[in-house]
């Protein structure tokens, strides 16, 4: 017997327990997200480039009810 075999069963189930944990936390951050409709880096930076042409003036805020020219 080779005393330096690696053991498969428990290396299969350390990387299913390692997968599993990575799709619960990608899953569990998806749904706080959308409950709680956060920003992300993409997201965050569009907002802050109109938060700039709004600043300067090329763009108005948005007012419901107003008319647009």
């Amino acid at each position: 017997m080779n005393l330096e075999e690696v053991p498969i069963v428990p290396a299969v189930i350390g990387a299913l327990g390692v997968l599993y944990f990575g799709y619960e936390v990608e899953r569990r951050r998806h749904k706080l997200r959308q409950v709680f409709n956060v920003f992300d880096r993409q997201e965050s930076a569009i907002a802050e480039g109109l938060e700039r042409l709004v600043a300067s003036g090329e763009l108005r805020p948005y007012v419901p009810g107003q008319p647009t020219p």
